[in-house]
């Protein structure tokens, strides 16, 4: 057996380690910033351990590859054998995951100092956006249903529920009591920093009842 493939000249077993437990870290405090921050509708908890698990991993393959042509190249060829199926639908989450991804690289290029300081900075970034409001919290849309002993229930409705909703639509109204009560259903997009729960509680009053509101389908992860 030759010992010089068992590990790299310029690594050694306490360095391995420190990359693995350096990129867990990095990797395992990006993850919370983004469980902390995420306001949309496909959070999983398989997505949070993706974060966390693949930082180390790209770590391993950085150290095993190191500058070596024919390895980085039989990678490429693995790599497009392996595929991930899961559908990343919102464009933010898949910068969540290259920012996990940049931290295994940095860990296993040995290059600790710029994936601690990006992580950081990353991180407070991420955290401004969300407190300021720029981090989308309102791109969700969904479906809003109620009923209602008004012909036009969203005029009746008071001015400060209306502010919660920044879009409309109405996609249908339909006459279930012979003119006395009717149920309509809209396309809604929220205001900023508005949740769904409070939507519901501030809809249901004397104008609108039975409210219900329903997440499509393309906006869920099962």
């Amino acid at each position: 057996m030759n010992l010089d493939n068992l590990i790299r000249a310029d690594l050694n077993p306490a360095t391995i380690l420190f990359s693995y437990l350096l990129a867990f870290a990095l990797a395992f405090i990006w993850a919370t910033v983004y469980r902390k921050t995420h306001s949309g509708v496909a959070y999983t908890r398989s997505f949070f351990y993706t974060l966390i698990l693949i930082a180390p991993a790209i770590s391993m393959i950085m150290m095993a590859i190191g500058s070596n042509i024919a390895l980085s190249l039989g990678l490429v060829g693995a790599l497009s054998i392996v595929r991930y199926r899961s559908v990343i639908k919102d464009p933010k989450d898949l910068t969540y995951l290259l920012v996990a991804i940049g931290i295994g690289l940095t860990a296993g290029a040995n290059v600790w100092l710029v994936g601690l300081i990006g992580t950081i900075t990353l991180g407070i970034f991420s955290f401004v956006l969300t407190k300021t409001g720029y981090s989308g919290v309102s791109s969700a849309d969904y479906i809003l249903i109620f009923r209602s002993d008004h012909k036009e229930p969203w005029k009746a409705l008071p001015e400060e529920t209306q502010k919660l909703i920044s879009w409309k639509q109405l996609r249908g109204a339909t006459d279930i009591d012979g003119g006395k009560n009717f149920e309509f259903t809209y396309n809604i997009r929220l205001a900023s920093n508005v949740s769904p729960e409070r939507i519901v509680g501030e809809f249901s009053s004397d104008v609108a009842h039975d409210v219900t509101l329903i997440t499509p389908e393309n906006h869920l992860e099962l």
